[in-house]
């Protein structure tokens, strides 16, 4: 059980789990709301902490806006941060006044009335964004946790100094600040400013100028020179080639495929020059020769350093069409316990029934019914964990036509 007193009063709160009562309810949106001058009490996992700042977002979903920054402060919750006692993935409590400094949502050192460390949880994982999407929508994410890939600084050389505002830029946006803070809000300042392409995972800030990203630590560049990452579909497989024109410490790529439940690795292609360094060309070839359902389907490179330090590629697409009126892929994993997924897809304007039927031919599960979008895929998912053990078939019927797959189910 945690304590605290609020300030100027004799009451002493307390709480005893992250969702107990009115105060574990309440989320960023729900201040923002109120607005500035007004007294917020929130919840979150901390997503940076240094100096004396805490930036922390909530556990809502990513469609709204869930981060809030506490500072600058220099009593007991800098402290805190410099004992790491509060580090990135620390559960808190806080409740202070609002204010909205240039445009960003915070709560400053002399307005917070108090804060609990709950506990120590689990880092949330970073939103994959794009510059374009930050330009356009960076009220969303300010303070929140995310990764932008395939950046640049144009003309790069040289070293980061304090306090200074430089220029990234990936294929849409040519220009979005990258802010290095003083020697007490960063470890940049004196680094080396990466030549090639990197990925920045930190938070988003927000000043008069606009949105910026705000680095703690050196950005991971890729020490490749990546040039002509392509995909292309070449009967049942896809073929991925690419190519280096200079290799630095270099062990090779992982070869990842954008699935529904995120990016999946389809395997690791070792580099091609001696001890993983060369000022030569190389070229590497991948092939994808898993069957592919129709639609959109997304490839990128995973390049991996000796010191196992590694860095994004842009992404690549290719579209993959439909053989025949019907598909319907195999379920995984099979056999399966608790849910089994698979993807179906029918040509242009077919009703489809996606169901679930036992060996006496009696149905368990409507998995889909509906006119889905001509020759896409789409996902659905067999919920195993309620159905006896034994033999089940799931069925897509289209357009006068039928396909079926085995499933077994053990519990």
């Amino acid at each position: 059980m945690s304590t605290f007193r609020e300030a100027g009063s004799t009451s002493i709160l307390e709480i005893k789990t992250i969702d107990q009562g009115k105060v574990g309810d309440l989320e960023v949106q729900n201040a923002r709301d109120e607005g500035p001058s007004s007294t917020a009490t929130v919840r979150g996992t901390v997503t940076r902490a240094f100096g004396s700042y805490v930036r922390f977002q909530d556990d809502s979903d990513n469609s709204s806006p869930s981060g809030l920054t506490i500072g600058p402060e220099s009593g007991d919750l800098q402290q805190d941060i410099t004992d790491g006692k509060i580090t990135q993935g620390t559960e808190l409590y806080v409740r202070g006044t609002l204010s909205d400094s240039d445009g960003l949502l915070r709560i400053d050192g002399p307005d917070l009335n108090n804060y609990v460390i709950l506990d120590q949880g689990v880092l949330p994982a970073p939103q994959e964004v794009s510059l374009s999407t930050l330009q356009s929508g960076g009220e969303d994410y300010e303070s929140e946790l995310l990764r932008v890939d395939g950046l640049s600084f144009p003309g790069a050389s040289g070293t980061f100094s304090e306090n200074t505002t430089y220029t990234v830029e990936d294929e849409t946006v040519q220009g979005f600040d990258y802010r290095v803070e003083s020697s007490d809000q960063t470890e940049l300042i004196g680094e080396s400013i990466p030549t090639g392409t990197f990925t920045y995972e930190g938070v988003l800030g927000e000043s008069s100028d606009g949105f910026q990203l705000v680095p703690i630590r050196p950005a991971t560049a890729l020490p490749v020179d990546l040039t002509g990452f392509t995909a292309v579909q070449s009967e049942d497989a896809v073929v991925l080639t690419w190519r280096t024109t200079s290799e630095t410490n270099n062990a090779g790529f992982r070869v990842q495929h954008e699935r529904a439940a995120g990016w999946q690795e389809l395997g690791f292609v070792p580099s091609t020059a001696d001890d993983g360094t060369t000022g030569e060309a190389q070229s590497y070839r991948f092939v994808v020769d898993r069957r592919l359902g129709p639609g959109t389907h997304r490839f990128r490179l995973e390049q991996v350093d000796l010191d196992r330090s590694t860095a994004l590629s842009d992404t690549v697409q290719v579209e993959v069409g439909m053989e025949g009126t019907l598909h319907l892929s195999a379920p995984a994993p099979n056999p399966s316990s608790e849910r089994a997924t698979l993807s179906f897809a029918v040509q242009e304007g077919r009703r489809a029934d996606v169901a679930v039927y036992d060996v006496l031919g009696q149905r368990v599960q409507t998995l889909y019914e509906g006119t889905p979008p001509g020759e896409e895929a789409r996902r659905v998912t067999v919920e195993t964990g309620t159905l006896s053990s034994g033999v089940y078939v799931v069925r897509l019927r289209a357009g006068g036509r039928t396909q079926t797959r085995r499933l077994t189910v053990v519990q």
